[in-house]
Order: structure tokens, then C-alpha cells, then sequence
């Protein structure tokens, strides 16, 4: 071994040695100022049983903050270390800290609670989504049966119980028709179940008569019934043999009696006599001519001399020329057509007036517009 490296060991060996020295000799001074203390010797290895205690952040923090204020202030006093309930005690232990012993509470915390994951909806396959359709139809017919099973029940219930027998049956709208002859129509019967019939069926029978134009039934819970009825009303009639025929607006032929009312007068109907009888209506080419009746007669309505309560008859055997009948005024009145009635019925008052006491015919069936009216008195 050459000599150079020899030295080298030497001095390392004594270097080493003078180190020991001090540090026995420091130790045997403050053993002599000092009493002995086993609390101020190292000690390690020793553990501390104590609660845990739970520090909030913001306390950790502050601790912190005092910790290392007074690290700075007091580098020779004792140093405490706390490694998961070991605790090192030291005056001499200033010069290692931070080397090897470390505060694992400083370090952050790991979340232990996991974030709850939403759990997805399984898919269905093919099967599963036919079958799962299938179930649902049959619960909507089990559904559907069960409400009509109970409809059922309910409707055997009400038709079987003597709650809801008929105890009072009203007439309402009726003046040619009696209350009397309308019930006995509808076949409606006291004591007789009130759904144990169709309206239908009831509003068919009572509009068998001619008079009956609509009808209207109602039930009353639990045991009324009412009829409500619309009449038609004889406006017109005309002649069969030695019988009346009373007509109302419409064309209907409403009754065949021997009685004379006082409307006016057809005359000249193309109507056959078989086809008269109560309930059926007038023939189409009647029907045209009385609708041009009911224009005459609305015009006519709003004269000053009330010429519609005057006419007691009318020829309309020919529709281009309506022949009215005025006995009280001893006249008879040539209309025409229905063309320029408003001009004609001013003519028929002015004539009414001229030749109030005269018998005659007016003459308006001309061409207004190039030939005057005129009175022809008879001779």
C-alpha cells in the first residue's frame, strides 16, 4: 500500500475521532449543568396511544403557520416529529430535520369516496322488446274488458232495479196536438223501465203524425221522461172532391177534413188524388209554385193596405201568370210572374185606392217596363 494513501486514512481516522470527542464532551457538560431528564434523551421507538383527533383544513393550515415560526425562533430546542404515532424527541436534532422524517400528514389526501357512476339502462334484444309489446297489449285488453264488464253490470243493474221505473211522462210545445194522443204515440208507459228504449224508436212514432214536425225525448233520472214537440201549422189547403186538404209551408199535407179554415185558397195543383193523404208532401212542380206563393205573400205583407189578409184564393194553374182573388174588394188581381213584385203590389195599393168601390180586374201582367197597369171595371 503506498504511503500517500496510507496518510489519507490516518487523518480520516483522527477527524472522526475528534468528532466523537465533542460530542462526548458536550454530552458530559450538559449532564453537569443539567439534571438527568429521560424526557430531553433520544428516544425512539416509542408510541403514543392517543385518540385520533380530526384536524379541519383551515386548523391544519394555522398549525402549519406556528410550526415553522417557531422552527426559525428555537433551532436548538426540542424538535417533534410525528410519523403515524411515533414521536422523536431531540435537542440535538435541529441540524437533521427534514432529511430522513417527513410529515406524511402534509401530503394530500387521496378522495376515497369514488364517484357514483349512473348505471345505464340495459339494452333489449329483439325477443325481449316483442315480448315486453306483447305484454303491454294484453294489459290494455284485460284493461278494456274489465271497464266494459262493468258498463255491462252497471247497465243489467239499472234496467233491472225499480228505481228507475217511469213514473211521470210531460208534453212540452204541442197546441193543435193533445199531451194525450202524443204519449200514446211515443208507446211510452208508466211503470216501464226508463232505459228500456231507444229515443229513435220514440221520436219515429210520434212524427207519424202529420202535425209533428220534430220531436225531442228526454230522460230525467231517476224515474221522468219528457217529449218536447215542434208543430207544423196549416198556412194554405186546397180542394178534394168535398174536403179540405190543409197545407203548411213546406208542402206537407197535414189533414183532410171537412172544415174550411181561413187561409187561402189553391187552386189549379197538379198534385194527384192518390198522392194526397196525411204525411205526404205536394208533387215537385207544386212545390215550385208554392214557393213562388210564399214570395207573393211576403211582399205582399208589407203594403199599406195589408193586401196578404185580403187574398182568399189563388189560381196557380199557370206559373207565369198567378191569379189572385180579393172578394172583399170585389177584385181579382193578374200578377204575372214573380218578376218585379215590389213594383207590383205598389200598383195593387194605388188601384185599391183609385177604385175602392169598383168591381174589376187588375191587369199586371205586362211588361212594366214599356206598358202601364191597368183597372177594367166589370160591366
Amino acid at each position: 500500500m503506498p504511503r500517500v494513501a496510507k496518510d489519507k486514512v490516518n487523518n480520516s481516522k483522527k477527524k472522526v475521532n475528534k468528532t466523537k470527542k465533542k460530542i462526548n464532551e458536550n454530552i458530559v457538560k450538559n449532564t453537569k449543568d443539567d439534571k438527568f431528564s429521560f424526557d430531553e434523551e433520544i428516544v425512539i421507538g416509542l408510541k403514543r396511544i392517543d385518540e385520533p383527533k380530526v384536524i379541519p383544513e383551515k386548523k391544519k393550515k394555522k398549525q402549519k403557520g406556528k410550526n415553522t415560526k417557531k422552527a426559525k425562533k428555537n433551532k436548538t430546542t426540542v424538535d417533534n416529529y410525528e410519523d403515524n404515532g411515533i414521536i422523536i424527541k431531540s435537542k440535538y436534532m435541529s441540524n437533521y430535520e427534514d432529511e430522513d422524517i417527513y410529515d406524511k400528514s402534509r401530503q394530500p389526501k387521496k378522495n376515497t369516496k369514488e364517484k357514483k357512476t349512473k348505471k345505464e339502462p340495459r339494452k333489449l334484444t329483439k325477443k325481449q322488446e316483442i315480448l315486453k309489446k306483447k305484454r303491454k297489449k294484453i294489459f290494455r285488453v284485460i284493461k278494456i274488458l274489465m271497464l266494459l264488464g262493468i258498463i255491462i253490470g252497471g247497465i243489467i243493474y239499472a234496467m233491472l232495479s225499480p228505481i228507475f221505473n217511469i213514473k211521470n211522462i210531460t208534453v212540452t210545445g204541442n197546441s193543435k196536438i193533445s199531451a194525450e194522443t202524443i204519449i200514446s204515440l211515443s208507446g211510452l208507459n208508466i211503470d216501464q223501465n226508463i232505459f228500456n228504449f231507444w229515443t229513435g224508436d220514440i221520436k219515429e212514432a210520434v212524427e207519424q203524425n202529420a202535425y209533428i214536425d220534430t220531436v225531442e225525448v228526454k230522460r230525467k233520472l231517476p224515474d221522468s221522461i219528457e217529449i218536447n214537440v215542434k208543430e207544423r201549422t196549416a198556412t194554405y189547403m186546397v180542394t178534394l172532391g168535398n174536403a179540405y186538404v190543409y197545407i203548411n209551408n213546406q208542402g206537407y199535407i197535414l189533414e183532410i177534413t171537412s172544415k174550411k179554415l181561413e187561409v187561402p185558397l189553391l187552386i189549379g195543383y197538379n198534385t194527384t188524388a192518390e198522392e194526397i193523404a196525411e204525411g205526404n208532401r205536394l208533387n215537385e212542380t207544386d212545390l215550385e209554385k208554392l214557393n213562388d206563393i210564399l214570395k207573393i205573400m211576403e211582399v205582399a205583407s208589407s203594403s199599406n193596405s195589408g193586401i196578404s189578409s185580403l187574398i182568399t184564393q189563388i189560381d196557380i194553374s199557370d206559373r207565369s201568370n198567378y191569379i189572385l182573388s180579393m172578394p172583399k174588394e170585389k177584385k181579382t188581381i193578374y200578377l204575372g210572374d214573380t218578376t218585379n213584385l215590389s213594383t207590383k203590389i205598389l200598383w195593387i195599393d194605388k188601384f185599391l185606392d183609385e177604385e175602392k168601390k169598383n168591381e174589376g180586374t187588375i191587369y199586371l201582367n205586362v211588361n212594366l217596363n214599356t206598358e202601364r197597369p191597368y183597372f177594367r171595371e166589370k160591366v
